[in-house]
Formats: structure tokens, sequence, C-alpha cells
């Protein structure tokens, strides 16, 4: 089920909100509860007809708030760094884990948001989106949306 943003249920926060840098016309919230993560993108709708709230399309994933820990060594530690200062070895660019029950993936990608920008893919393989009856979630998040853009550092702070 989609969160409305504007009226969240009473054990969820929304803790941030900021244009989603790297992603032309997207806005980009985050959502906690006690046991999730929850980042949604807000864009104007491709099809007025089918829009998720007036105007626009949202796009939700959600990740065990367990697994923040996990993203923020994964990323600082395994993907940004190169293999022989102990990250990922070399032709390997993904690294799988299951917490809470739920099998997350991150991968580095190259072609993030705005055509060769560097970012993140962070997907949730056990959850459907509400939007699609196939495939997983996966949430795209920019180099510059996660250090210019404060996103690591609300990680970390989350984290604590």
């Amino acid at each position: 089920m989609l969160l409305n943003t504007d009226n969240l249920p009473n054990n969820h926060r929304l803790i941030y909100r900021n244009q989603n840098l790297g992603f032309a016309n997207q806005e980009l919230f985050v959502v906690i509860s006690d046991k999730l993560l929850y980042l949604i993108t807000k864009a104007p709708s491709l099809s007025l007809d089918q829009e998720d709230e007036p105007g626009l399309d949202v796009y939700q994933t959600e990740y065990p708030i367990k697994s923040i820990p996990w993203f923020i060594d994964t990323v600082e530690n395994k993907i940004w760094r190169s293999s022989k200062d102990g990250g990922l070895p070399s032709g390997q660019y993904s690294i799988t884990n299951t917490i809470d029950g739920e099998q997350l993936k991150i991968s580095r990608d190259m072609n993030c948001g705005e055509k060769y920008q560097k970012g993140i893919s962070w997907k949730n393989l056990s959850r459907v989106p509400d939007y699609s009856a196939f495939g997983y979630q996966e949430k795209q998040l920019t180099d510059e949306m996660l250090l210019e853009g404060g996103l690591l550092n609300l990680f970390k702070d989350i984290a604590k």
C-alpha cells in the first residue's frame, strides 16, 4: 500500500524531503516506522488517468530498518572502494544479503538518473512494487543524492 506523505499512519514519521538529485522533476521522501524504511519518489504523472496523487506518479520502496547499517557499510566499504582497498572484487558490481527475512541487493549503477551519473541501485527482491504484479522493489540513488543531498548522513543518524 502506498503511503500518503501528507497523512501518515500514527507510527510513521517523515524525516526527509528534498529534490531527488540527479533525477529531473522528482522529489524524494524518507519515511520511517519501527520496522521499515520507506524511500518514496514523486514525479509528474505520465498518464493523468492513472496518477497516484493529483498530477503525480508515486514510487515507493520498503526496506527493513535493520538493513540501514548494512547499506552504509556496503556502499562506503564495498561499492565505493577499489578491490585493492578492500572493496568488491574486480568485475563484481553487486552484493546481496538477507536481513529480517528479506533478500536485498545493492549494485553499482553507472547510468543512474540522468545520463552517465554514478549511483547505487538498492533492491528489495522480497517485495513486489504496488504499481506492478511482477518483479521487485528498487530505488536508484545517485552518488550526488547520497553525498551532497545528505541522504547517507541521514541514514547514519537513523542507524545510531
